[in-house]
């Protein structure tokens, strides 16, 4: 590849965005919406390829950290990925996944995670998918419950405002428990999550509502939905669409659940991205008419394999030897004993004879625990004997289920 990579300059914003809308085909930000998130992107972690004075190719990363099953860890995430058409097969992609990777590295960040707008891309650069979430569909006539738990508060309606100050630390509180939820600046807040004006909807939908759970005025949970108006044959029969729900105890998330239940004059509600072991599941009386439609959300790619590791907990106490291959980031392959348990984790070179061998694409489909050992070895993605598929499966697995609620 001949063209110049580099981080772009304010003022080239708007180029940049541009050829990122025409990679992804859809019309180009406004100003207003570029003004908005040069408020909270670190354009030194921008990517941008030139042709002359053209930007032919965009990606970014956010400075993130990730919540990993019982720790922390710091995490680049990587964004904003396009080529033109005009310039793609040139090696483009390769070139600026390496420049990402290699910045990732150089700023001891454990780990690379992404949404991939197409799964079959970054498996190629060491991603492996750990997590997935699920798109939720329910006739309202169908959502009554046969076990709720119970709540003494209340929901109430909230203007932005109100939602700045309270929302961060419901959000804080719940994402420590999930592995795969990340941390948020109070830009990130101010400029995207709560932005205003607000994101436009879908064709149809109106803006955003904001419900807040409180009990003895403490905020312990939030739901944002949006609503599209319509009618069959004179009767009310309008789409509820949950963009947000987040309950710190299982009272607040039972009390979210109902009030969209109870909202008036809707037919259907739905929601994306939700959890791969969602409660409600198990609070409907009729489960099977919760239609449920699975997805990858969450990729993760291994950057420093000893950091990684030793960011999180295990379910039971167990050592492993693994073999890791890793072509594209040579500095991250070899041969690792790891140790742990939930009290911690210690992880080193060895010399070893390895119990598993596998590419870094299955130990990010592994990290956070939302994906099986058995199920990567039957897939002939592992190799090993079955004693030790079993240890890593005691070790690696987790509950919560991994949950990325939003896409960066």
């Amino acid at each position: 590849m001949d063209y110049p990579i580099r981080p772009i300059a304010p003022s080239e914003a708007q180029k940049f965005f541009t050829s990122n809308a025409i990679a992804f085909g859809h019309d180009p930000r406004p100003e207003e919406a570029i003004a908005s998130t040069l408020e909270y992107a670190d354009l030194s972690r921008s990517i941008s390829v030139w042709d002359g004075d053209q930007v032919a190719a965009t990606a970014g990363t956010w400075s993130f950290e990730m919540t990993t099953p019982g720790g922390l860890v710091p995490c680049g995430g990587l964004t904003w990925v396009g080529v033109l058409p005009s310039h793609r097969r040139q090696g483009i992609l390769t070139a600026m996944m390496r420049y990402q990777l290699d910045q990732v590295h150089e700023r001891g960040e454990a780990i690379a995670a992404l949404w991939a707008s197409e799964a079959i891309i970054y498996q190629r650069f060491g991603y492996g998918m750990a997590a997935e979430g699920v798109e939720l569909a329910i006739d309202r006539t169908r959502t009554a419950l046969r076990t709720a738990p119970p709540f003494s508060g209340r929901c109430r309606y909230i203007q932005r405002d109100e939602a700045l100050g309270a929302w961060p630390g419901i959000w804080d509180t719940d994402r420590v428990r999930y592995p795969g939820m990340h941390s948020r600046s109070a830009g990130w807040w101010e400029n995207r999550v709560l932005r205003d004006p607000p994101w436009p909807g879908p064709a149809g939908f109106s803006s955003l509502f904001n419900v807040q759970y409180e009990e003895g005025g403490k905020p312990l949970g939030y739901a944002r939905y949006r609503i599209k108006e319509h009618y069959e044959n004179g009767s009310a029969a309008s789409v509820l669409s949950v963009q947000a729900l987040h309950g710190n105890t299982d009272g607040a998330y039972s009390a979210l659940w109902q009030h969209i239940f109870g909202v008036d004059l809707v037919g259907k509600i739905q929601a994306e991205w939700r959890r791969t072991d969602e409660p409600l599941y198990a609070m409907l009386a009729d489960p099977r008419r919760l239609v449920r439609r699975p997805s990858d959300t969450l990729w993760v790619r291994i950057v420093d394999t000893v950091q990684a590791l030793e960011a999180r907990r295990y379910r039971t106490a167990g050592a492993l030897v693994i073999e890791l291959r890793d072509d594209f980031c040579p500095w991250n392959g070899g041969r690792y004993v790891i140790e742990g348990g939930p009290d911690g984790a210690r992880c080193s070179h060895t010399t070893k004879t390895a119990d598993l061998t596998m590419t870094v694409n299955e130990l990010g489909a592994l990290y956070l625990g939302g994906m099986s050992a058995h199920q990567l070895a039957r897939a002939g993605r592992i190799e090993g004997a079955a004693q030790a598929i079993t240890t890593a499966d005691s070790m690696f697995a987790w509950a919560p289920q991994p949950w990325a609620p939003e896409i960066w």
